[in-house]
């Protein structure tokens, strides 16, 4: 049997489901599971789950997990859905099968950690500043007001900071103006600047244990910062397959290996022939690519968890 974990709406998940042939399980974000019995002793092992789909279901027979964002929750309150979270990632991340990416318990980097070790491996990055004082952004703003400018990305992978009257947005990557530099107050929050490329194209990289799958993303609109927010009608968007260069996969691959991943997204942009690299996804969203160049993706992940099942 495989066990997928995965984000509530993934349509690279539903294509990959489709091509299964052999017994699988779900878990998603917002799929509540009852533990029915977690028994250990020197005989056997025994952990069944249940949830509004499957009746005690033992993991004992899981032969493969894919995990792909996800978590897991009990049907009672937040202290029992941390138990629950507590006690399938020691179970799943000591049980010995095939693990296609990573539990969010196992994450062992950062934003910041990932460029590093980009930069480490020989990628370029862009001129990046992270500071919560004014008079450093506006001397960096300054610096580069004459290129491109500068923007603003989140530090943590959290989407969403709320306090008692707004929720806000940390997703998407923004430019940084003279009227928002105005409106900044002399210390704020420690926050990530980096200088704007004007891209020649960006590059979507899907990792799947060894293997590229690279598209480069033309965006026709300039005053667009974030492609992403192009993706629901495509508009003033051109995705096409791309063969990254030996020299970038080698080096892809070792900060792929660096972190112990098999499984992920990699960001770039292509500028003035040079590539840099911008960031890694340790789940990313798959289908606009796969769908877009036609790769069938879903057919060689779905090979490579089927492979111990």
């Amino acid at each position: 049997m495989i066990l997928i974990y995965s984000k509530d709406v993934d349509d690279f998940v539903n294509q990959v489901i489709d091509c299964l042939d052999t017994d699988f399980v779900r878990l998603s974000e917002s799929d509540c599971i009852y533990i029915d019995e977690m028994e250990f002793s020197k005989q056997y092992a025994f952990y069944s789950i249940t949830n509004v789909y499957v009746k005690k279901v033992n993991l004992e027979t899981v032969k493969s997990i894919w995990f792909n964002g996800g978590a897991v929750c009990s049907f009672n309150d937040a202290y029992e859905d941390k138990c629950y979270e507590m006690l399938t990632d020691a179970y799943l991340m000591q049980k010995k099968v095939y693990k296609l990416g990573k539990r969010t318990a196992e994450f062992e980097f950062n934003r910041l950690d990932v460029m590093l070790e980009a930069k480490q491996q020989g990628l370029k990055i862009p001129h990046t500043l992270l500071t919560g004082n004014k008079q450093k952004l506006k001397n960096f703003f300054e610096a580069h007001q004459t290129k491109n400018g500068i923007i603003s990305k989140r530090i943590l992978d959290n989407y969403f900071y709320e306090d008692e009257e707004y929720k806000y947005n940390f997703n998407l990557t923004f430019p940084i103006t003279s009227e928002i530099l105005n409106e900044v107050p002399n210390e704020f929050a420690i926050s990530l600047f980096q200088e704007r490329i004007k891209a020649d194209f960006e590059i979507r990289v899907i990792y799947i244990d060894g293997m590229y799958y690279a598209a480069c993303i033309y965006n026709f609109d300039e005053a667009t910062i974030d492609y992403r927010t192009k993706l629901v009608n495509m508009e003033n968007l051109r995705i096409i397959p791309f063969q990254l260069p030996l020299e970038i996969e080698e080096k892809l691959a070792k900060v792929f290996e660096k972190f112990k991943m098999n499984y992920g997204s990699a960001d770039l942009m292509y500028h003035k022939n040079d590539f840099y690299f911008l960031e890694i996804n340790p789940t990313g969203q798959v289908s606009f690519i796969n769908n877009a160049c036609n790769f069938y993706i879903e057919y060689f992940l779905t090979s490579k968890i089927r492979y111990d099942s």
